[in-house]
């Protein structure tokens, strides 16, 4: 017989083994103690919902579910992130994954979760009602870049100081020029430091001669994360960030709504890739398009216009944008664009335009709307 339930706290430490060892098998060695210690660190078992099947005591498979909340301005709305998703090698195609993620999406649903995110296979994650949406674009750079451009910048004699603990000062610094952002996660302060240590980054506080200017989040030689108080700081960060990565190349990965950043380095890039974000699935249809539509209202000017359509199962809805504002209500009549929800991600937050092409008339230039998440929040 198999049980299907939510992990206790008590059982994480047979949790991570499992799960070490299911991806160390499948991939390369895995310690998700290290790789996650947001999660799997000590005292942090009930910062997530584990969804697990039972076999004669045994843990068989696993999901991992951690809420997020995302901001903009004074607006909220919640992302719950899926990771860890594990199956015995012995058990495969027995279906343990199908009834756990039929559980958390229900639970999702229930919770008010207003969308969530799953890494993995497009057509896979389809099954459970996930499609690809979401963009991020990734700036290469070399040590060429800095050396023919070095006279269009001042330079700043920045250093780069690893934070090593979660009582470093600089720690709350980092916090709040991360609210800062045009979008930016709800972190609590007593996580942040774990967070930012996600799949083996190392968080660094930027500094000008001792003074705080911001901070990096570097993962090897992909920059996740950077938040500076100075603009003019940009090129010279992105510089040591490169020396500290080996200096060879560097990747900054940029959401679309960081017009600002992309101004500023497009001079002296090598050259840049559009990337898809993630697999998502939309739970609360009106409050994430308001939100991502308020977002890319702040980066560009909508077009005025109007734009009705339901999504199968969930009712009918009208976008309008007057003046550049843009809102969403929901729409008694049946309109004669009718999505799946698979197909509403890719109409409305995909960057691969075929989906928005085939269903949406011509004339509406809103979308992609802005999609992202922050790497070290997901799970």
């Amino acid at each position: 017989m198999v049980l299907y339930r939510k992990a206790l706290p008590e059982e994480m430490p047979e949790l991570l083994d499992f799960i070490n060892m299911v991806f160390s098998m499948a991939h390369y060695p895995h310690d998700f103690r290290v790789l996650l210690p947001k999660l799997y660190g000590e005292g942090n078992e009930e910062k997530s919902t584990h969804y697990i099947a039972v076999e004669n005591d045994r843990i068989k498979a696993a999901v991992c579910v951690l809420p997020i909340t995302l901001c903009h301005k004074d607006s909220r709305i919640t992302c719950a992130t899926v990771g860890s998703v594990s199956v015995h090698p012995y058990s495969r195609n027995s279906g343990y994954m199908r009834q756990l993620m039929k559980m958390a999406v229900s639970d999702m649903e229930k919770d008010g979760i207003c969308m969530s995110s799953l890494s993995g296979r497009r057509q896979r994650y389809q099954y459970y009602g996930y499609e690809l949406g979401g963009y991020y674009y990734s700036y290469r750079f070399i040590p060429d870049n800095f050396r023919h451009c070095a006279g269009k910048f001042p330079h700043r004699n920045i250093c780069l100081e690893k934070i090593s603990d979660s009582e470093n000062p600089y720690l709350d610094d980092m916090r709040r020029l991360c609210t800062e952002q045009t979008v930016y996660p709800l972190r609590n302060p007593d996580d942040f430091y774990t967070i930012c240590q996600s799949w083996t980054s190392s968080l660094y506080a930027v500094l000008e001669a001792g003074v705080f200017q911001g901070y990096v989040s570097l993962n090897n030689n992909i920059l996740q994360e950077m938040c500076l108080k100075d603009s003019s700081l940009t090129f010279s960060c992105l510089q040591s960030c490169l020396e500290k990565a080996g200096g060879q190349e560097l990747l900054l990965r940029v959401h679309p709504y960081e017009k600002s950043l992309m101004g500023q380095i497009s001079a002296f890039h090598e050259s840049c890739t559009l990337h898809t974000d993630d697999n998502y699935q939309i739970f609360r249809f009106r409050e994430v398009l308001q939100f991502f539509l308020d977002v890319k209202s702040e980066c560009c000017r909508l077009e005025n216009g109007s734009l009705d359509f339901s999504v199968q199962g969930h009712g009918a809805f009208r976008i309008t944008v007057r003046n550049g504002k843009a809102t969403v209500s929901p729409l008694d009549e049946t309109p004669e664009i009718m999505l799946t929800p698979l197909e509403f991600v890719s109409c409305m937050f995909s960057p691969e335009p075929g989906m928005r092409e085939r269903l949406l008339p011509e004339s509406f230039h809103w979308f992609p709307l802005p999609l992202a998440l922050y790497p070290l929040d997901k799970c």
